[in-house]
Formats: structure tokens, C-alpha cells, sequence
């Protein structure tokens, strides 16, 4: 690598530290001995008042009747990550946030799994609001998640929250479909205090000088209204975020480049790694006060992400090339654009009853285009003479629409000897799936276009060239559509303290989907104190999720490696004739129960531990089918391989969570804070209801996720400066193939990373700089023995790995304060 090669990304990813270092300098005019900022970890404690798993008003961590782990902003910017899944990977050991490459839209939006069970049976909410998923359905077969349509936490800037409450069980009766696994509620910044604001330079590059990044985030809030009597009557607080992020190259160069180029002695011809992306975010959030009794509230969320990544290497003598264009071969790349919007309005008082109330409307939509460059239509070249290089391969959209009405309070039953709190409500929501066709260059295929000398016996006619964009085959009219479906939903809710030492909640709801029919659901919840220092708490419950719109109505075609052969995949929705013919039969909701007990212990206001076993059953769970080989033909668009969504069978996931806080106070010399967390966590499949279900799609279940993952975390806080360190160990995972012998099985080893950050606080500016993977970790390196998921291209590395493959990340922020 030459040093010029260093010196450009890095000064890219330094310009800004350097311009907030010289802003420093010209206006610097207090003394350095100023004392230092407060640092929130300093005041983290089991006694937070938590809003989400509890309709109660004052129900702190350490009284949860379920499992709930609180996050800070000082936790969320502890590493060097800048998005919110990179963050939470982080910090939870539940969670599993994998960085796949060569994955289409994926590489795009990356999918986060709770416990090891699928993106979409995790609820994220916004201000308790329920949040949009995103238009993409995760089809690849390499990759965590598949089949999924989950929510894109990239799309919340990280400079908007307050903190995060992360809800580690089943909530299907509080919240509705969906929350299986648990949910994350993300809470605003609310307010304009004084000390509230921010703007944060960051930047960083990788150890081997790629993937170099810069970027400007920032949160400022301003009062509203009349404040001469002491007090505006509403506030707003914008928030934004921009960064640039260059793309990372962990491909291992072949030596056979003889047949990959024939007129180039060396080229690095596949390119493997973190995509190139540009992110633009900006969210606004408001409260006013209409009356004494009632307040005015919401947010607007907008933003845009530009998202340039790899596909395969088309190389020079293959049947997909064309040789006047590219003579030797070509690297096509698909840009996505992401537009992201999400919008809250609602009006929420007190009764003169004592009746809290809660009335609102929410709106989101994800917006997510393909566009393909330094691409072909192989076909389209060879039937007319002509082909573009750029193509514009269509449009997914995803929209969700809902109105909530809530209402609580707190009543006195003369047989119980503490207050009852009762909630109740209904939720109506509307949803559309939206697929809108690419240009007709993207999906143009004429099947008598005939590659020569293709004919064979079984195929006397022989084979076409390939149609389509490359890397991307755009959404053709016949694949295109609209559709939509409403829901309505009507919950109860009660909580209250039995004695001094129990208390209970329960839970009921009822869920009407228009096309996938209706469910009940409840949840039972009990917390027993029986020291002054220890607890036990339980659950019960049973939750629903509904087929996704995407999962119903998904269809396209797709280049993925198949046996090591880049293959035509095409996915069909259900009603397809080609998915009929294959067996595909309407998909039927999946359906939940969910078990936890678990222990608080907290002897002292400086220690606190807590330990939850849990099991989660899931039945009728809604997957991918394998991709079943087929004969091309016009009818399926000359496809290779077909799959399809499928009620695949029933899961059983067992695991322990350990989570454990303790503060020392090291007088003259700060106070400590120590953090140690883990998660035992394994899925088991106890019915498969499809032979179209292998054994490799099996293992994306039960072992592609690590089954331990354990987190120790220290901060040291001593005069003006703050010390971090953690350190992640990423348990085994293993890549099934679909052979029974398992000779195509590969089991990628624990890996420990350590991340290393330290700020100085000088009056209202914070310095920091640190290093993520400290020890420059890499994943085991894949086998070439793996087919259905490496070739000997040189992609070295496996998408599983639960930390990616790019090794150590330096970084720098300033951040000032006021």
C-alpha cells in the first residue's frame, strides 16, 4: 500500500476534527482547570424510571417484572461505530448485528436479531410510537435473517436520544404483532435546557487505510412560545447527522488471473468488504403546552442513504460478458438509495377524572432504489447490437400508517392494598407494499436470443443469454404491484403491587388482521420480593406475527452463487403459478409462547445483578424454501433455481441473560463503573413442515448466530478524563451445507475484540480518541470447501461473522457542548 494511497482517505477522515480543533483555539478563553462536564455513566442505576414493558408510571429498572436493559448516549457513543445496530452490537449480548458484503440490498440495510430469532420478531418503537420496517426482504441464502423484513435502526440518528429501553421478552399482548423477541423502544431528547445541546465532529479510517470515515452530527433545542413568565410553553429540539464512509477491500487476490483477464497480469477483480455510503438524516421532535391538561407533541424524521456495493466478477470468456464491452470482464455494482420518513403527531392530557390519555396518528415509509452500474443485459446486447451500462432496476416501497388511543390510570380496589394501574386502548393501522418496474433495458429478455453451440440432447433448443441488468435483474410490469391490508387491535392492561413484596401484571389483546385473520394474546408477569436486596421475577406469555406485506408479495430475479455458479434465482410469491406448481400453499401467521424467570439482586446502591433464563417457542415460522433447481423456461423468466416463502416449522429457543453493574468510588483518584454481561443463547428446530427446507437453510437458524457472546466494559472517570474499555468475546458459529455428511460444514471460531477509547473534558469541549478491534481480530478465514458460500476469488472471509472481517478501526470525535 503506498503512503499517498494512506494519506488521502485519512486527511478525508480528519478535516473535520481539524476544523473543530482550530474553532477550539479561537475561542478557548477559560481556564483548564474548569471542572468537567457531568458524564451521564457516572449516574447510571437500577433506579431509572423506565416507560416501556409497564403501563405504571413510576416503575424504575430494578422493580421490571420483565428483563430490560437501559442505554445512555455516554453508552451509545462509547465505540466508534456512528450508526444505532453498530452501537447496540456493542453493548448487548442479545443482540447480533453481522456485516454481510456481497449481499445486494443487505449490504444496505443490515438486519438485527434479538436472541438469536429473526429481525422481524423484534418491535422497535420511537417514543413508544411503533416504527416502520423497511422495504427490503433479506433473500439471500447466506445470511442472517433471511427471509426477513426488518426495521433499518441506521435510520434514527444516534444525535436524537435521550437513551434506549431494550425490553429482553415476549410483548405481543402490550404492544401487538411482532414482539416475540422483544422490543427496543428508542427515547427522544425532549426539551431545551440549557447544556442539552451538541455538535460532534468524528472521523476515522481502518488500519489498512481504507475504509475511511468523516462526519457532523448534532442536537439543538429552542423554547417555543411566551417565556417571560419563567417558562416557554413548548420546545423543539432538531437533530441531524451526515457521514461519508469510503468502502473497505478484504478480498484475497487469486494467482490464476490468467483466466479471469486475459490482457492484465494482476487486477483485484472481486471486490469484498463494507459498501461505500453516504448518510444525510435530519429529525425534528416538539412538545407545547395547549392547557394546564394538555400538551401538543411529535416528531418528523427524514433522511437519505446512498449506498454503493459489489456483486460478483462477471470474467472474461463467461457467457455473461459481452467482449466488446468489457474485454476482460467486469465488476457490476448496485447503488442504493434509501429515503427514509417518519412522522408522529399527537395530543395526549390528564381528565378531570384523573384519566391519562394518549391520542395519536404516525406515518412512515422507506423508499429503496436499485440502480446498477457497470453492468450489461447480456441478452438485450446480443438481440439488438446495444445494451446500456447503467440501468434503473426499480423501486420498493414500504408505508405504514397508524392511529393509537390510549388511556390509563390509577385506581384504589378496596380488596387490594396498593393502587391498581389500568390501561386500555385501540390501535388501527394500515399498511402497502409497493414494487414499481425498472426501465425495460433492466429486465428486457428475448428467449431466442440463443447462446451458439448451447444445444444438448436434453436441451436440443438450447440455452438463451442470460437477461437483465447484471447483479440485479430490474422489477419487470408482471412483477410490479401495490398492495395493502388493515389491522385493528384493542388491548387491556393492569398492574399493581399485591403486598410489599409481590407484584403482578397482566395483559390481554385482541389483533384483526384483513388478511391473515385474528389473534388473542396475553401475558402474564409476577416480581417477588423476597430480601431487601433480591428478587425473583416471571413471565408468561403468547405473542403473533402476521406475515409481512413484503413476505406475501415479494418477486424478482436475482444472480446468486449456487454450488459456486452464478445462477438466475428467482423468488415467487405464493400465488405464482411457478410457486403453486413447486407447492407453495398461502403463508399463516406464526404463533408464540414465551417463558422467563429470573433474579434482581442488588445488596448495595453501587452493585446490582440480574439473571433471566428464558424459552421461546415459535410455531408455523415464516422462511425462505431452499432454492429449488429448475428447468429454465419463459414462464419463469428462464430462472435456474426458484424459491418461496413458506411456513418452514417450529423453532424452541432456550438462554440465559447475565447482566452485571458495579460503581466504585476511588476518592481522590475518580470513580470506576464495571459492566459485565452475557448471553447463553440456542435454537432448535423440533418440526420441519417442508421438504424445501434443508439442511444449510436450517442452519441460518440454529447456528449461524454465536450461542455465547459475552461483554466486559470499564469506565474509569478521573478528573477531567474519561477511560473506556471493552472487551467482546463472539462465541463459535458454523456454516451448514446441505449435504448429510457435513462435509461442507465450517465452524468459525470465538474471536475476543477489545475496543479502547479515552476523552478529555476541557469546559465545554470533550477530545476523544480511540480504536475499535483493537488487536486488529480477523474471523477464521472461509473454506473453499463451503461452496454454497465462497469461491477461490479471493473472499476470504464469511458473511457470519457477527463482527465483520474489516479489523481495527481508528477514530477521533470533538464534541462541544452548550
Amino acid at each position: 500500500m503506498s503512503d499517498q494511497f494512506l494519506r488521502r482517505p485519512l486527511a478525508a477522515a480528519l478535516l473535520p476534527l481539524l476544523g473543530m480543533s482550530l474553532a477550539l483555539a479561537a475561542t478557548a478563553t477559560r481556564a483548564q482547570d474548569a471542572t468537567p462536564p457531568p458524564n451521564k455513566k457516572d449516574t447510571k442505576q437500577l433506579q431509572q424510571v423506565i416507560v416501556t414493558g409497564t403501563r405504571a408510571s413510576d416503575r424504575t429498572v430494578a422493580e421490571s417484572l420483565s428483563p430490560i436493559d437501559v442505554l445512555t448516549p455516554a453508552d451509545i457513543n462509547a465505540s466508534g461505530g456512528t450508526d444505532l445496530g453498530s452501537a447496540l452490537n456493542s453493548l448487548l449480548p442479545s443482540l447480533d448485528f453481522p456485516r454481510p458484503a456481497i449481499n445486494d440490498g443487505n449490504d444496505a440495510i443490515r438486519p438485527a436479531t434479538l436472541r438469536g430469532l429473526s429481525p422481524d420478531d423484534v418491535l422497535v418503537l420511537v417514543d413508544g410510537k411503533r416504527y416502520h420496517t423497511s422495504a427490503l426482504v433479506n433473500y439471500l441464502n447466506t445470511t442472517v435473517g433471511r427471509g426477513s423484513a426488518p426495521v433499518d435502526l441506521a435510520t434514527i440518528p444516534i444525535s436524537a436520544i435521550d437513551h434506549i429501553e431494550v425490553l429482553r421478552d415476549g410483548a405481543a399482548a402490550q404492544y401487538g404483532s411482532d414482539a416475540i423477541a422483544g422490543v427496543i423502544n428508542v427515547v427522544l431528547k425532549h426539551g431545551a435546557a440549557k447544556g442539552n445541546n451538541e455538535i460532534t465532529a468524528n472521523g476515522g479510517i481502518m488500519d489498512k487505510g481504507d475504509g475511511a470515515q468523516n462526519g457532523v452530527q448534532g442536537s439543538v433545542g429552542i423554547n417555543l412560545g411566551d417565556a417571560s413568565s419563567g417558562k416557554a410553553p413548548g420546545w423543539a429540539r432538531l437533530a441531524w447527522n451526515y457521514q461519508n464512509a469510503m468502502n473497505t477491500q478484504r478480498a484475497e487476490n487469486s494467482d490464476i488471473t490468467t483466466t479471469i483477464a486475459p490482457t492484465i497480469s494482476t487486477i483485484p477483480y472481486e471486490r469484498y468488504g463494507d459498501p461505500a455510503v453516504v448518510t444525510k438524516q435530519a429529525m425534528i421532535n416538539f412538545g407545547y403546552t395547549l392547557t394546564p391538561d394538555m400538551e401538543l407533541y411529535g416528531y418528523l424524521n427524514a433522511g437519505r442513504r446512498d449506498v454503493t456495493s459489489n456483486g460478483y466478477w462477471r470474467r472474461w470468456f463467461q457467457d455473461r460478458n459481452v467482449q466488446e464491452v468489457y474485454p476482460n470482464g467486469f465488476l457490476p455494482q448496485i447503488v442504493n438509495h434509501s429515503n427514509d420518513y417518519a412522522a408522529v403527531l399527537g395530543v395526549k392530557g390528564l381528565t378531570a377524572g384523573n384519566w391519562h390519555w394518549d391520542l395519536s396518528a404516525d406515518y412512515g415509509e422507506n423508499i429503496l432504489t436499485f440502480d446498477i452500474q457497470n453492468s450489461i443485459n447480456t441478452n438485450l446486447y446480443r438481440t439488438t447490437g446495444s445494451s446500456p451500462t447503467y440501468f434503473h432496476a426499480g423501486v420498493f416501497r414500504n408505508k405504514q400508517g397508524v392511529v393509537n388511543l390510549d388511556l390509563n390510570k390509577e385506581f384504589s380496589w378496596g380488596f387490594l392494598p396498593n393502587p391498581v394501574t389500568l390501561a386500555f386502548g385501540g390501535e388501527y393501522r394500515n399498511e402497502r407494499y409497493v414494487m414499481n418496474a425498472g426501465e425495460p433495458a433492466s429486465y428486457f429478455f428475448d428467449p431466442s436470443t440463443i447462446v451458439p453451440g448451447s444445444a444438448t440432447p436434453s436441451n436440443p433448443s438450447g440455452t438463451p443469454y442470460p437477461g437483465g441488468s447484471q447483479v440485479y435483474p430490474g422489477i419487470a410490469p408482471s412483477e410490479a404491484g401495490s398492495f395493502g391490508r388493515n389491522s385493528y387491535a384493542a388491548y387491556v392492561d393492569l398492574e399493581t403491587d399485591l403486598s410489599d413484596k409481590l407484584s403482578a401484571g397482566v395483559a390481554a389483546r385482541y389483533e384483526n388482521y384483513s388478511d391473515a385473520g385474528s389473534t388473542r394474546s396475553g401475558k402474564v408477569s409476577l416480581r417477588y420480593q423476597l430480601t431487601d436486596s433480591f428478587a425473583l421475577r416471571g413471565t408468561v406469555s403468547n405473542g403473533f406475527r402476521a406475515p409481512s406485506l413484503a413476505q406475501q408479495n415479494y418477486q424478482s430475479v436475482v444472480t446468486l452463487l449456487q454450488g459456486g455458479v452464478l445462477t438466475q434465482v428467482g423468488t415467487f410469491r405464493t400465488s405464482s403459478p411457478v410457486a403453486i406448481a413447486l407447492g407453495a400453499k398461502p403463508l399463516s401467521p406464526e404463533k408464540s409462547s414465551n417463558y422467563s424467570l429470573g433474579a434482581v439482586w442488588q445488596p448495595t446502591n453501587d452493585f446490582s445483578a440480574t439473571l433471566d433464563m428464558y424459552q421461546i417457542r415459535i410455531w408455523h415460522q415464516v422462511l425462505y424454501t431452499d432454492q429449488l433447481t429448475v428447468v429454465p423456461t419463459p414462464a419463469n423468466g428462464e430462472v435456474g433455481a426458484a424459491q418461496f416463502f413458506v411456513n418452514a416449522g417450529t423453532t424452541r429457543t432456550r438462554g440465559v441473560d447475565l447482566i452485571g453493574n458495579y460503581r466504585m468510588d476511588l476518592s481522590d483518584f475518580g470513580r470506576l463503573n464495571l459492566t459485565l454481561s452475557g448471553n447463553y443463547n440456542h435454537t432448535k428446530i423440533l418440526e420441519v413442515s417442508t421438504p424445501a427446507f434443508g439442511r444449510d437453510s436450517q442452519g441460518l437458524l440454529t447456528d449461524a448466530t454465536p450461542r455465547t457472546k459475552f461483554v466486559v466494559a470499564g469506565d474509569w472517570l478521573f478528573r477531567h478524563f474519561d477511560l473506556h474499555a471493552n472487551v467482546t468475546r463472539y462465541g463459535t458459529v458454523t456454516r451448514l451445507g446441505d449435504l448429510p455428511d457435513a462435509s461442507q460444514d465450517q465452524t468459525f471460531a470465538a474471536r475476543w475484540l477489545l475496543d479502547l477509547a479515552t476523552s478529555y473534558n476541557w469546559n465545554d469541549w470533550t477530545f476523544t480518541v480511540g480504536a475499535d478491534n483493537v488487536t486488529n481480530v480477523y474471523p477464521t478465514k472461509a473454506s473453499y470447501n463451503n461452496m454454497y458460500e465462497d469461491r477461490p476469488d479471493g473472499l476470504q472471509y464469511s458473511s457470519l461473522s457477527p463482527f465483520g472481517f474489516n479489523g481495527r478501526y481508528w477514530y477521533g470525535k470533538v464534541t462541544y457542548r452548550f
